[in-house]
């Protein structure tokens, strides 16, 4: 499983803006406690969507290194 931080730099978003959006979702939890459930919820969604691009990606790459050699 990839860190947090490969993570957000695939979908674009790298060192200080990174290190704002955790900061910022920080604050959100310390002043409304109940929105933890909704910023972790989003979290796991975004985190697990990412791994399965990255996934279903890795398991296409050598399909179509294949398809471009002309092998079957």
């Amino acid at each position: 499983m990839e860190t947090p931080e490969k993570l957000l730099k695939k979908v674009g978003v790298q060192g200080l803006a990174a290190a704002i959006l955790m900061i910022i979702f920080g604050a959100l939890i310390i002043v409304f406690p109940a929105l933890i459930s909704w910023l972790v919820g989003i979290y796991l969604i975004v985190v697990g969507a990412l791994n399965l691009a990255g996934e279903m990606e890795k398991r296409s790459t050598p399909k179509r290194e294949a398809q471009e050699s002309g092998a079957p």
